[in-house]
């Protein structure tokens, strides 16, 4: 079992050795899809909040924002962890989106965690926040919900 172990290591070092390994001088390039063209319906995104959210919505410290989407001309969401239990993570939205002029018109405690409504100058918006892991929330905000 050992000797076939040995064996599967080598050939894939040499795999990847080969693969390293070319007798051409050609640089190779791959180019990212350009997701801010105004003919998609749909953007993804990470890592940062979208431009279609507005820029004085808090956002907890310490927080990793994960995946974002926006359709075009209309709904966008936005997938953040906070390392924090739901009920503390729903109490900073509470406090801070009032703080940053967004008027929360409900928090409520649910089954699966905690949901806020809020609104912006019209628009509304949701953040659903569960708790994946003890400890840790995931909150997903939604802007310009119909």
């Amino acid at each position: 079992m050992l000797k076939w172990r040995i064996a599967m290591v080598a050939v894939a070092a040499v795999a990847v050795a080969a693969a390293g390994c070319s007798d051409t001088t050609e640089s190779t390039t791959t180019t990212a899809p350009d997701t801010t063209a105004q003919t998609e319906d749909v953007v993804f995104g990470q890592g940062a909040m979208p431009e279609s959210i507005p820029s004085g919505f808090p956002v907890p410290a310490g927080s990793a924002i994960g995946a974002t989407m926006v359709i075009k001309d209309g709904l966008t969401e936005v997938v953040m962890r906070v390392n924090a239990p739901p009920s503390v993570t729903a109490q900073f939205f509470d406090v801070e989106l009032q703080n940053a002029g967004f008027a929360v018109d409900d928090v409520a405690e649910v089954e699966t965690g905690w949901t806020i409504a809020f609104n912006d100058e019209g628009n509304k918006g949701t953040i659903d926040i569960t708790e994946p892991l003890e400890g840790l929330s995931q909150a997903v905000v939604r802007f310009n919900v119909p």
